[in-house]
């Protein structure tokens, strides 16, 4: 039997799982072409923020144009088929010889077999592109999101704070709510990679991480802004709601170092809190936030300040 696209499709997808491989658009592309064994189409050159779906969309609308062909042949074949069926009842109706009565049914019986090994057969193929394309669908919801995070801590990445701060302006704008933004940033960081290593290090990221998802609200986004530096976007939030949050996390982090190696490594942040402004985007509200944890900085670390 040939391969059709959709067959390749679950062939690659179960190949991908077997082999522990995310479901990205290259990875699929890659593997499609190498069991099709369809020659590879050039590819013009990418960005790092945007990988080429081209060649991924297209094989997905090779499965949908099989799907409309099969459902066109279906009609047609059934259309052929039924208007035999119905001559032959017709006949049925005026004959009165018993050997051409016998014929005539022995025909009817044939077709309506026919009919149903066609519908089947149909339904069973449709029902395979349709769970194809269903995995499909989870495993790229998946990669998109691994997309958004930061690997090393599962926060959002820059990609993610980009989508997610610009609905929630969005939302707070619409519904004339408050929203404000604060900027973290770890305080002598490069003191524990020189100290402990950049192992102890990462796992300090990993700390602060949770302790600061342990005073978020499931409303709340953490992103990871850059090195040690996390943005935590606070929806329905003012300035002083948002210096409580911090006030808490402050609180957490004294009494809960990192263990490492048997040592306890404490450390503070320094924070700068912006509130959502009539009219402003995204960049002005994260430059705002950033100014005030330079303030923090500059102030004697282990500070919030509120941007102007």
């Amino acid at each position: 039997m040939a391969q059709t696209p959709n067959i390749i499709g679950m062939a690659v997808m179960q190949l991908l799982k077997e082999r522990g491989e995310p479901a990205t658009p290259e990875n699929y592309e890659r593997i499609y072409y190498d069991l099709s064994g369809l020659p590879r189409p050039a590819k013009a050159e990418e960005s790092h923020d945007q990988p080429s779906c081209i060649n991924l969309l297209s094989l997905l609308r090779e499965m949908v144009q099989e799907i409309t062909d099969k459902t066109e042949h279906l009609t047609t074949d059934l259309g052929e088929k039924n208007q035999g069926l119905a001559a032959n009842v017709s006949s049925l109706k005026v004959c009165r010889d018993k050997q051409e009565i016998l014929h005539l049914l022995t025909s009817v019986v044939s077709q309506a077999s026919s009919i149903h090994t066609t519908v089947e057969s149909s339904h069973k193929e449709l029902l395979e592109t349709r769970h194809s394309l269903s995995v499909m669908q989870e495993e790229l919801a998946e990669t998109r999101q691994l997309l958004n995070e930061d690997a090393l801590t599962g926060a959002l990445n820059r990609r993610g704070l980009d989508q997610t701060l610009s609905r929630e302006i969005a939302r707070a704008q619409r519904g004339n709510n408050r929203l404000s933004l604060a900027m973290l940033d770890l305080d002598h960081f490069k003191k524990i990679n020189d100290d402990y290593g950049h192992e102890a290090g990462d796992l300090m990221l990993m700390h602060f991480t949770g302790l600061i998802r342990s005073v978020m609200r499931k409303s709340d986004a953490l992103v990871r802004y850059g090195g040690e530096e996390f943005t935590l976007i606070l929806p329905e939030t003012d300035a002083r709601g948002a210096h409580f949050v911090l006030g808490r996390l402050q609180q957490v982090m004294a009494r809960t170092p990192l263990n490492y190696e048997g040592k306890r490594i404490n450390t503070t942040f320094s924070a700068g809190v912006a509130t959502l402004k009539a009219d402003e985007n995204g960049h002005a509200l994260l430059r705002r936030s950033d100014e005030a944890v330079y303030a923090a900085k500059n102030a004697g670390r282990n500070t919030i300040k509120l941007a102007s």
